[in-house]
């Protein structure tokens, strides 16, 4: 059987990866400034975990073979990778 969605999984997939892992980057690069105070780590610390578990449901979505099951991973990762980035910039924003 042709899954007619694979190709959209993958790219939708990749894009989400890119959301995860940038955010949390350039936040540890604010924080490891020199010229940093010593809380700016605290949302790395909260929202990094929660957007490598969403990365983590993304990577098993693009990797199943299964549609359904693929969709639905792709789903729970999205929604992680959602709520770490709007946990990294809202406390990011209630600290400063």
């Amino acid at each position: 059987m042709i899954d007619a969605t694979r190709q959209l999984r993958w790219y939708s997939g990749l894009g989400l990866l890119f959301l995860a892992f940038i955010p949390v980057l350039s936040f540890t690069l604010l924080a490891t400034d020199p010229g940093a105070a010593d809380n700016e780590l605290i949302p790395v610390f909260i929202g990094g975990p929660v957007n490598l578990a969403g990365a983590a449901f993304v990577i098993r979505s693009m990797t199943s073979r299964e549609p359904a099951a693929s969709s639905r991973m792709l789903a729970i990762g999205g929604a992680l990778i959602l709520l770490g980035d709007v946990l990294l910039i809202g406390i990011r924003a209630a600290i400063t």
